[in-house]
């Protein structure tokens, strides 16, 4: 399996808390204080690489997704989630058919974790089920994974940012099968995981907008 890293960066533009500021990039604040910069290209008029994210889009599975948690400043710079392998789709984090099928990362098993939508949350700044208001997660798609010794490098692509506090709140946590009912909720810790459920459905139910999805 390639070592190859990809980096490249796209967002599309028309997310909330987004702002232009050049003819190629984005700035999505993050943190109180902080701004994350997401780049992206224009050629006349169309986003680069667009082809191939409505391709990804059209192959999402709707019975599953997988959530990737990172306390990584980086990430959003980078697009790559390291996790380590002890809390990469180890049995607890995903159903049992998924862990049987894609926890080796065996290439059958990332192409079939190639078609799950992802979201990529930095951890929560606080505890029980808080964080920054201005917090934001990626809704992505994954196109690398890598093993790098005891790590899992998973690369993806930007399709949209969300507010992260909007997974937060109980009532939409259990939409996206999220445990935000003791101190350390599900936010609060880097793992890799899986959840049985129609994304689609859950963005729907959590009033998230604007969200690419397949026929």
């Amino acid at each position: 399996m390639s070592n190859e890293i990809v980096t490249q960066q796209i967002m599309p533009p028309g997310t909330p808390a987004v702002g232009q500021v050049g003819k190629n990039n984005v700035n999505v604040t993050n943190q109180q204080g902080g701004i994350v910069n997401f780049n992206y290209n224009i050629q006349q008029g169309a986003v680069i690489g667009s082809a191939e994210e409505m391709m990804a889009v059209q192959r999402f599975s709707k019975r599953y997704y997988q959530l990737l948690v990172t306390c990584e400043e980086s990430v959003f710079k980078d697009n790559i989630v390291t996790v380590s392998a002890d809390r990469a789709l180890c049995q607890r984090l995903v159903p049992p058919e998924i862990f049987e099928r894609c926890s080796g990362l065996t290439e059958e098993g990332i192409k079939e974790l190639q078609t799950f939508p992802a979201l990529i949350c930095r951890e929560n700044t606080e505890l029980r089920g808080i964080t920054d208001p201005e917090q934001m997660g990626m809704y992505a798609y994954i196109r690398r994974v890598m093993k790098v010794g005891r790590d899992i490098k998973v690369a993806f692509q930007p399709i949209a940012p969300f507010f992260q506090a909007k997974l937060c709140e109980k009532k939409n946590a259990i939409y996206f099968d999220l445990n935000m009912d003791c101190a350390i909720t599900d936010l609060n810790h880097s793992a890799w995981s899986v959840h049985k459920v129609n994304l689609f459905e859950a963005f729907d139910q959590a009033q998230i907008p604007n969200m690419k999805r397949p026929m």
